[in-house]
């Protein structure tokens, strides 16, 4: 069975959506606040997918789990940690990277292009839970 992580800080607005999805595709479901729990949960088994916020805080001990050009620019970044994990994501091995779905309510154009085309699609909050189910329709594999 596949998995899915879901990142988002307010994880209370999140669980029903997430509760949904786990029983609709059929696949475990994670949900993390944090850069420092997002990437904790990566190193331990693969995802097929992970959606994220832009706007994630990095968490109470990040040294432990995020690299040196993280580090160096923390107190910088603690407010968009979604960009912190995106780098992280890179550093994982290709064939164990997971599909990126941007779920953020950000519309700032400059961030989204950041993502660029690390994020297969973004999804605006707050938006129907449709809107959702047809991005991970798209990107998740039949199992």
């Amino acid at each position: 069975m596949g998995a899915l992580l879901f990142v988002d800080d307010e994880i209370e607005n999140i669980s029903g959506l997430a509760e949904m999805i786990a029983e609709a595709f059929d696949r475990e479901v994670t949900v993390v606040g944090t850069v420092e729990a997002a990437v904790e949960h990566l190193h331990e088994r693969n995802y097929d997918a992970v959606v994220m916020d832009l706007f994630i805080p990095l968490g109470d001990h990040p040294h432990r789990v995020l690299g040196p050009r993280a580090r160096r620019y923390q107190e910088q970044v603690d407010h968009l940690g979604g960009l912190v994990l995106l780098e992280e994501l890179d550093r994982l091995p290709a064939d164990d990277r997971p599909t990126v779905i941007s779920h953020t309510a950000c519309t700032d154009h400059v961030l989204l292009e950041i993502f660029g085309d690390r994020v297969h699609c973004r999804v605006p909050k707050p938006a129907p839970y449709d809107m959702l189910f047809f991005a991970l329709l798209e990107v998740l594999p039949d199992d």
